[in-house]
């Protein structure tokens, strides 16, 4: 009898096995350590053990076996595909990501591969319950279920569901706490998946609704701790302060709110008018005559900068404009990191990825894009450049609507035949189509610098290699970085001397922002290659290059900033006409909220440091000159910068506003 009620019980037994199995694997794979909240996934996980077994249990016994190995082979891929994303980007994939799955396959099959092999032992491990399952149908140790037993599994997920849900509740339903995370469309994939494991944030991200834009808060000003006002002396007359002027449009947000019947658009005009945006500076038009070139790095760090090995980076990070707090949003992903750097926006974490959000913006009207402005503002057809394919991203389509006239691989340039493709042989194919114009902008995407860092699989890091034998780099991921970069100084090394020969190097600016941290390399590799200990924080901080030809002493920029603040800063150097409120980027020379932000919505400003997933705050003041509200101002400034971000994409905002095509 006993053999018997096991036998019948067995079949919920093994997926209460295999959930808590996969669950309890892949994390400490991809988490390596286990965080209270992890309960979570662990009751989920056996909840979704008894919805299987509860569903598959009125099959007849021989569709149940086949269905079971479908079902089991079917979720050791996705946690076997969670593992590896997570090896190689370093956090997990969302179901809307799963859309460019087709196109990563085919163009980095190689990484994908070596991963595999240098993980095997964790991919065979999430083998085991697909085994389990043949052995125990081979013994006959499953039976068909009875109703009693279809009964309690119904009952245990319920009650487990229900006991989920008042835990998730217990502590509040604040910003950053436990329902939030399970309820907010704005959580990433790595905070949901971490809390609540593999299946309940695919089915999170499946049923979770868009942002309405109704949650839209203005923040106008950050709270901070009045100082006393100095007392006038007597006899000095007060000066008089010059006329603020703003760097905005005329827009008549009342007469749009008249026109239109759409709640989303109205929740950004009623938000926009009432921000004063960003006052104009010292700084405003300085480089109105100057020629630019901006570049998107492929994977570029402060462990590229070497004097003696990548001496052109060396020497362009300690020129100019030196930002000592400038950091990356992005642990990964060219794309939004390139949206953010080229529109100034926060990507739409909300939307399907099949159309990324640089995808969906191909047909908007991008005025503040800067290859359309120097075009309407100056006159100047702007050139791009991109030594991968153009349909990577589909980047023939969405950088000509920046107003590009690009080039790409196969498309305009040639290369070598080696992956990836060289970035010094693009700027020898590019520098002549706008070197000798009286003035020029070049937007440069590199690739050379694209993971993965070993000579097997990468044609760059062969090539130089050997040149790094007697370096003081000891392992092979260190070496092939260094090397990959090597190839873009180079590059670079090139330009410069290109402008130099034209003459125009004294009028030219290059900046250079990386797309995404480093994932291509350990975390340890990465800060024993700095020189620094591992710290959340000091994962995303990175050198810009901002340099000026002909500046005699660099400018300190301190600061705050991060990937969004690049466009506005170039928009008020140009002295070009923006609207600041529609960015959520800030001019760094400007007035405003200067922060670092980060794609989880964690900050850094002059005052403090906050981690959003684990709700740490590091003061760099006093704790007691930080208003108690300015954590949670902030928190609410950088909330709505998200989302009103995501509506202009939406909703084509800039064409609404300014009645372009």
């Amino acid at each position: 009898m006993i053999s018997q009620g096991l036998k019948k019980e067995g079949h919920t037994l093994y997926w209460l096995f295999a959930f808590l199995y996969w669950e309890v694997l892949t994390h400490a794979a991809m988490y390596e350590q286990f965080q209270l909240s992890f309960r979570f996934a662990l009751v989920f996980g056996c909840a979704f053990a008894f919805l299987i077994s509860l569903v598959t249990g009125f099959l007849p016994r021989g569709l149940q076996l086949a269905v079971n190995l479908i079902l089991t082979a079917a979720v050791t891929v996705v946690y076997g595909s969670q593992m590896v994303y997570h090896f190689i980007f370093g956090t997990p994939y969302s179901v809307a990501q799963m859309g460019l799955g087709a196109g990563a396959v085919s163009q980095f099959w190689r990484e994908t591969l070596t991963t595999m092999t240098e993980n095997w032992i964790w991919i065979a491990a999430l083998l085991v319950p697909l085994i389990l399952l043949i052995l125990l149908s081979v013994l006959r140790c499953i039976m068909r279920q009875g109703w009693r037993t279809r009964l309690v599994a119904l009952i245990l997920l319920a009650g487990m569901s229900a006991m989920a849900w008042k835990d998730i509740c217990r502590c509040g339903t604040g910003m950053f706490t436990d329902h939030y995370f399970f309820t907010s469309p704005r959580s990433t994939t790595a905070q949901t998946m971490e809390r609540f494991g593999v299946p309940m944030t695919f089915l999170l991200e499946l049923t979770r609704p868009e942002d309405s834009g109704s949650s839209m808060q203005v923040v106008v000003d950050i709270p901070t701790v009045e100082e006393p006002e100095e007392t006038q002396e007597a006899g000095i007359p007060e000066e008089t302060e010059a006329p603020v002027v703003y760097n905005t449009l005329p827009v008549d947000f009342e007469a749009l709110n008249g026109a239109t019947d759409n709640e989303k658009l109205k929740a950004l005009n009623n938000y926009f008018s009432q921000v004063p945006g960003t006052k104009k500076n010292e700084y405003t038009g300085m480089f109105r005559d100057y020629n630019l070139i901006y570049i998107c790095a492929e994977s570029f760090s402060p462990a590229a900068v070497d004097p003696e090995y990548t001496p052109t980076l060396y020497k362009l990070t300690h020129e100019g404009f030196l930002f000592e707090n400038y950091y990356n949003t992005f642990p990964n992903t060219t794309t939004d990191g390139e949206y953010s750097l080229t529109q100034g926006l926060y990507p739409d974490g909300t939307r399907d990825k099949y159309s990324s959000s640089m995808m969906a913006s191909q047909k908007n009207y991008l005025p503040f894009a800067l290859g359309n402005i120097f075009k309407q503002e100056l006159g100047i057809d702007s050139h791009g450049y991109h030594n991968n394919v153009g349909n990577y991203y589909r980047r023939d389509l969405t950088h000509p609507n920046m107003g590009y006239e690009m080039k790409f691989s196969r498309d305009g340039m040639t290369f070598t035949g080696y992956w990836p493709t060289s970035d010094l042989e693009m700027m020898e194919q590019s520098v002549d189509d706008y070197i000798n114009d009286p003035q020029f902008h070049a937007y440069y995407m590199t690739f050379s610098g694209h993971y993965q860092y070993n000579p097997n699989d990468n044609g760059v890091v062969r090539m130089h290699y050997n040149s790094l034998a007697d370096s003081k780099w000891t392992q092979v991921t260190q070496k092939g970085y260094i090397a990959c970069h090597i190839e873009l100084d180079r590059a670079l090394e090139y330009l410069l001397n290109r402008l130099e020969e034209a003459g125009v190097a004294d009028k030219t600016v290059i900046v250079m922002a990386s797309d995404h941290t480093p994932y291509g390399l350990a975390k340890d590799v990465y800060f024993d290659m700095i020189g620094q200990e591992q710290d959340f924080f000091g994962w995303y901080k990175t050198d810009l290059v901002f340099w000026v030809g002909g500046m005699e002493e660099p400018v300190v920029v301190d600061e705050y900033c991060s990937n969004v603040d690049l466009l506005p800063t170039m928009l008020n150097l140009w002295g070009m006409p923006y609207d600041s409120r529609m960015l959520p980027g800030t001019d760094v020379f400007s007035d405003g909220v200067h922060a670092a932000v980060l794609i989880d919505h964690s900050f850094l400003t002059d005052k403090v440091w906050f981690n959003s997933n684990t709700g740490e705050i590091r003061y760099l003041v006093p704790e007691e000159e930080v208003p108690d509200s300015y954590i949670e101002s902030m928190n609410q400034l950088i909330a709505s910068r998200f989302e009103f971000s995501a509506e202009i994409l939406r909703n084509n905002y800039y064409q609404y506003v300014f009645g372009q095509e």
